[in-house]
């Protein structure tokens, strides 16, 4: 398959703390994968040197093939709050990326209505953050990440901070996004149901220094529902997930 993103062999520390250790991973085009690891291990580290914020003290990031290591700009990157500005409408929240681009706020504003009614935002273009439900402000967050550049997306825990019934219902209408909007996307989660609901792939890392300790193929048929939980199969990928997160 087409790699759009390479990581070889990261190794990050802090002072005294040994964060990463010999990290390698891959995305492929229009892929998404999900990354599961232990409270700590460095999930979000190794997010912020994928994004280029910070620099490993050995290996690369390839994008496209081409060196990115240190490079910001490339990829977008969500994390678990969604850092929506209150004193702004929605549409210029999400439109937060454009401007930076030196669109005119005519331009920006042409880009990011088409996706309104996709994210389930169509009629609140006017609202303010405090205005939205939970859910709602998560949808802005994800389609302002979008609109910096979606052909890769970090997302971290972007659910994290909801209640179980919203972010059940967040995680149905993130697999139909993902169809219509064809972005290769990696996924920091704690929750192994979402792991399983929404990967092509999963890699399992060690307590820190992290290290991929298994890469798990889920071959589960799609579309997903709550209802796959109670499949054999799902059971049994659950199960060895687990064992391999508390080994």
């Amino acid at each position: 398959m087409d790699r759009i993103l390479e990581v070889s062999h990261i190794q990050k520390t802090f002072t005294e703390l040994h964060t990463l250790e010999d990290i390698s991973l891959h995305l492929n085009r229009k892929e998404f994968v999900t990354i599961l690891g232990p409270s700590g291990c460095g999930k979000s580290t190794l997010f912020s040197i994928i994004a280029g914020i910070l620099r490993p003290d050995g290996g690369e990031v390839l994008i496209d093939h081409q060196p990115y290591t240190g490079v910001t700009g490339r990829v977008s990157f969500m994390h678990q709050k969604d850092l929506l500005l209150p004193w702004k409408s929605i549409l210029d929240n999400v439109c937060l990326p454009l401007f930076l681009k030196d669109y005119s706020r005519r331009q920006a504003y042409a880009k990011a209505m088409p996706y309104f009614s996709l994210f389930g935002l169509e009629g609140f273009e006017k609202y303010y953050p405090g205005q939205l439900s939970g859910g709602m402000r998560q949808r802005a967050a994800l389609l302002r990440t979008l609109l910096f550049t979606k052909d890769i997306m970090l997302l971290d825990e972007p659910f994290g901070g909801l209640d179980a019934l919203t972010r059940q219902k967040m995680q149905q209408w993130l697999m139909g996004v993902m169809e219509e909007i064809e972005s290769s996307v990696l996924l920091i989660t704690h929750d192994v149901d979402e792991a399983l609901l929404l990967s092509d792939r999963i890699y399992v890392l060690t307590n820190r220094p992290a290290r991929i300790r298994a890469e798990f193929r889920v071959d589960l048929k799609r579309p997903r529902k709550i209802n796959s939980f109670t499949e054999p199969a799902y059971i049994q990928l659950k199960e060895e997930v687990l064992a391999c997160l508390i080994h």
